[in-house]
């Protein structure tokens, strides 16, 4: 009878490991990557963030494995991959875009440090998610971007020029959104300057009592010359993520 239970025992046991680690054919679509390369599959993963205590994430309300052993996981909310954001501390990023170009973001609460030496970045602390910080709160997001599942990047126009540079189509991209850059500047530069001289043209008249008081029409053609780059924004495409996903696109 012994050796029968051990029998059964040592047939099961595969059986139970492949349960835990699955595969890339996996049915389950949520899973945890560990820092020694295992990918384990579950049918629920959560990250526990439990007060005075250290995170960590429970695959299907039994099995617990610290966050500092993850590198990556995928449940309800989407993938995450990890990171080391400005701060030097551990994070974990969202994917946005996934493909040979995956976009990731991580969100975060700044606090506005105006009369204390404990700000990070540029006199700025965060504060959530464990963190610290005081003054005014403003939320802001970070963009990274990995190739072919690289080391992750920062998410601007030179680092993605070199990533792009073997096509073609999403270099055009990214020449008319650094031209289009050119031209919104442009238009900021000019549009405040001409608010500013119809302000001092305002404030003229006022000490000399003259128009009625009135508002220098300059002002409000400057005010519009301003707004002409956000108007447009809101009715068009960032041409960076036309070339991440023309550039997807053809990779496929």
């Amino acid at each position: 009878m012994k050796y029968r239970l051990l029998l059964i025992l040592f047939i099961c046991l595969p059986m139970f490991t492949w349960a835990q680690v699955g595969s890339d054919n996996d049915p389950r679509t949520q899973f945890i990557g560990l820092q020694n390369g295992q990918k384990i599959y579950a049918k629920r993963v959560q990250l526990k963030n439990p007060f005075l205590k250290g995170s960590y994430f429970l695959l299907d309300d039994s099995l617990r494995y610290p966050l500092s052993s993850v590198n990556y996981y995928q449940n309800d909310n989407g993938f995450f991959l990890r990171i080391s954001n400005p701060y030097d501390r551990d994070d974990f990023a969202k994917r946005t875009i996934s493909g040979r170009i995956s976009k990731y973001y991580v969100s975060k609460t700044l606090y506005n440090n105006m009369y204390g030496p404990y700000g990070g970045y540029g006199g700025y602390g965060y504060g959530g998610m464990g963190g610290y910080g005081y003054g005014m709160p403003s939320s802001r997001n970070y963009y990274f971007f990995t190739k072919d599942d690289g080391p992750l990047q920062n998410y601007n126009f030179n680092n993605l020029r070199e990533a792009l540079a073997d096509n073609p189509g999403s270099v055009a991209l990214l020449n008319q959104y650094r031209k289009g850059k050119y031209v919104e500047t442009g238009l900021s530069i000019a549009g405040a300057a001409i608010l500013l001289y119809g302000m001092s043209q305002t404030f003229k008249s006022y000490q000399n009592g003259q128009n009625g008081g009135g508002v220098a029409p300059t002002v409000y053609v400057g005010a519009a010359v301003i707004s002409i780059p956000w108007i447009t924004g809101l009715f068009k495409k960032d041409k960076i993520t036309q070339a991440v996903e023309l550039y997807n696109y053809n990779q496929q």
